[in-house]
């Protein structure tokens, strides 16, 4: 599958599932089908990188560990982690916890791996994608959370202050 096909199956479906959420009403919350459309669209061009795109292992499996002295490895373990930065987003704005998160980020990774181990894509199943799409995933769900914190802290200081000023004025 190449990536513009993907990423084309993933903006089409997101609208067509925002449409249909808004339509039947569910999930109740906005929020939720805001996430579900997203998500649908973040799923799709994971499919579209790791599939539409050439690996430079040439080799079936690699079990590993990362070479930080090699800046090409660094920067593709940077490059994956990036990758599922927003599925952690999208799992801590569906308040999940975060071991359920980085528990979903794993499983995900994994059913990439093996996938790309079975059907012979010529892409390598890496330990090191595993480690950094899993890292990526509670990192995104890391930064999501403490926005929603700060948020949170923002608003209740808000409300503290508007409590202050309207008992001064008695």
């Amino acid at each position: 599958m190449s990536l513009s096909l993907a990423s084309g199956i993933g903006v089409l479906g997101s609208v067509l599932i925002a449409v249909c959420a808004t339509l039947a009403g569910r999930p109740r919350r906005i929020a939720h089908r805001v996430v579900l459309a997203l998500g649908w669209l973040w799923v799709a061009c994971v499919i579209g990188f790791t599939f539409g795109t050439r690996s430079g292992g040439g080799q079936a499996i690699n079990i590993a560990l990362l070479d930080v002295a090699n800046p090409v490895d660094r920067l593709d373990f940077l490059l994956n982690m990036l990758l599922f930065v927003p599925g952690g987003i999208l799992l801590a704005a569906l308040r999940t916890g975060v071991w359920p998160a980085g528990a979903l980020g794993f499983l995900g990774s994994l059913a990439i791996e093996v996938t790309q181990y079975l059907t012979a894509s010529g892409r390598t199943a890496d330990i090191n994608d595993l480690l950094s799409n899993t890292s990526g995933c509670i990192a995104g769900y890391a930064c999501a959370a403490a926005v929603r914190k700060a948020a949170h802290e923002i608003g209740r200081r808000h409300r503290y202050a508007h409590e202050v000023d309207r008992l001064s004025r008695r």
